[in-house]
């Protein structure tokens, strides 16, 4: 019998139903979100790439010690399986493909039968700081890199590992010299959702993006493949390594294992897809060459697919190969963004309960916040410097100040620091105005306004922006499938739900303060922070 006529469903279900039949066609990608704080499954409709239904889970993060952060692979599988069901069970609905993203540079190292060894190490984790040794060491040095190794990585794979110890070669290394018995019993190094394609259909594969952040792939040409000089180099072979398969590829079909778990039908197709940052870029709708893009979530980023490998050594902006066949994405990461609001709130600061709440604080109160300025490098600061010493700060408080300046001082400390990270960006990219923005904090006009104000810059906020990374493997999964030619014809169906442009008396309020921002770093940031922190 027809789910339409049993007798316990509701109302609302089948009103559900039908808007998604109306909106889709019946056709759908069901693609799953690994993030940091928030596990997310949506079904993605294949005409206007709107999520149509979602469920989620807060992801768990396991904190052993201090600077290690880890998560288990079979609880995330369980959450997995568990938000698929869900979905499946009460929207009754047969998708026409799986999709992954996940947080990206994480390793976690497989035994011949897929078995993990240990949990997965996430990028957060920062155990491998100082890793690969080196990469530091020698008398030529740029920027604390041995010069030698540097233009050999700059070479070959477009970008370096950090000093921070978040790379998958970082932290490779950390287990050679810190866990032996896991490092001989390695049959393979997957990342997040490496591990989550094999799981589905067995099969071990990795996306372009991924390889490319492992600094062990010749990402020259718009492809990766694994690098046998850098592979030398440190002792590696590539069989530790997954096949790289394009992001709009066959990674497999479901396993009937994987099926039952899942309660999809076995055989489904299920494509490779990409990294988080990655499929949210393509989500931000901003596929055409050059064009930038602004995401605002825990944490923050400015992002252009480009042809060619452009690369900034001084200021941490780097091109990785994109979520599209191709391209890379030009990108300028930055630590802490909503991440540090979050922060605020959980302190109580004001008795904000809500999003809403918060919103209405900073309405009430004006552009500078009274003069205060904050600084958030929260977990040190990736661009426009590569500096995990750097700390937070409120700067100029004073008893005639409170929340509103407080919250208000936080959004503009993230704009101002987002602002540092576009005048190096900027020049890298033909562009011309709007830039577009996704990401969850988006959702906050306001913080829109002081974005657009700070960079004097129009601003296109997409329709539903935290569900970008959503939308993106919609997208891709709907090119891999042959539904649209490319992406721009699939990006030209995406909407758009506002703009906002600069205020010129809030943008002059703004130019000043980024002066002193400037100069707080300088004061404080080259020797202040990490003589306290080191």
């Amino acid at each position: 019998m027809s789910t339409f006529f049993n007798p316990v469903i509701t109302f609302y279900q089948i009103v559900d139903y039908i808007i998604i039949y109306m909106v889709s066609n019946g056709r759908l990608i069901l693609a799953f979100d690994v993030g940091t704080t928030k596990l997310k499954a949506g079904l993605v409709d294949i005409e206007k790439f709107k999520v149509v239904g979602k469920a989620s889970l807060d992801a768990e993060i396991i904190l052993p010690r201090q600077g290690w952060a880890e998560v288990s692979p079979n609880k995330l599988w369980e959450s997995i399986c568990k938000l698929s069901k869900s979905l499946i069970s009460e929207y009754n609905v047969a998708p026409e493909a799986l999709i992954f993203t996940a947080h990206m540079a994480g390793v976690l190292p497989v035994g011949k039968a897929g078995d993990p060894l240990c949990n997965i190490i996430i990028w957060l984790d920062e155990r491998a700081h100082g890793y690969p040794r080196d990469v530091w060491r020698g008398v030529f040095k740029i920027e604390g890199y041995n010069l030698l190794k540097l233009i050999k990585f700059l070479r070959i794979t477009g970008g370096a590992p950090s000093k921070t110890g978040k790379d998958p070669l970082s932290k490779i290394m950390w287990l050679r010299d810190n866990e032996p018995d896991i490092y001989r019993s390695t049959w393979k190094f997957l990342d997040v959702k490496g591990y989550l394609l094999m799981k589905s259909t067995g099969n071990v594969v990795t996306s372009p993006d991924e390889a490319t952040l492992t600094w062990l792939a010749d990402t020259r040409g718009g492809r990766a493949l694994w690098s046998g000089p850098l592979l030398r180099d440190y002792g590696l072979s590539a069989d530790l390594f997954p096949e790289i398969k394009e992001s709009t590829d066959l990674a497999g079909r479901l396993t009937e294992e994987a099926a039952s778990e899942l309660g999809v039908a076995e055989d489904t197709p299920v494509f490779v897809g990409c990294g988080d940052l990655t499929a949210a870029a393509v989500g931000s709708g901003a596929v055409s060459e050059g064009e930038p893009h602004i995401y605002i979530g825990t944490s923050d980023w400015i992002g252009a697919h480009i042809s060619n490998r452009v690369v900034d050594v001084f200021h941490y902006i780097g091109s990785i190969l994109s979520g599209i066949p191709g391209k890379y994405l030009l990108v300028a990461e930055q630590e802490i963004a909503a991440g540090a609001l979050e922060w605020l709130m959980n302190l109580g600061l004001g008795g904000v309960e809500s999003y809403s709440e918060v919103e209405d604080q900073v309405r009430h109160s004006e552009p500078g916040s009274g003069g205060i300025l904050f600084l958030p490098w929260m977990f040190g600061e990736r661009c426009p410097v590569d500096n995990p010493y750097l700390r937070g700060a409120f700067i100029n408080l004073s008893v005639e100040k409170g929340s509103p300046e407080l919250y208000r001082a936080v959004m503009e400390g993230v704009a101002l620091n987002i602002r540092w990270a576009w005048k190096y960006f900027k020049p890298k990219i033909k562009w011309s105005a709007p830039i577009k923005l996704v990401g969850g904090a988006a959702l906050f006009d306001v913080w829109c306004e002081i974005l657009s104000d700070a960079l004097s810059i129009e601003i296109v906020r997409m329709a539903d922006p935290g569900d970008a990374g959503l939308r993106g493997l919609g997208a891709i999964a709907s090119v891999g499938l042959g539904l649209y030619k490319d992406f721009e014809e699939a990006a030209a169906r995406f909407s758009i739900d506002k703009v906002f442009k600069p205020n010129p008396k809030n943008s002059s309020k703004y130019n000043k303060l980024f002066k002193y921002y400037l100069e707080l770093y300088n004061n404080l940031g080259k020797k202040f922070y990490r003589e306290i922190n080191s």
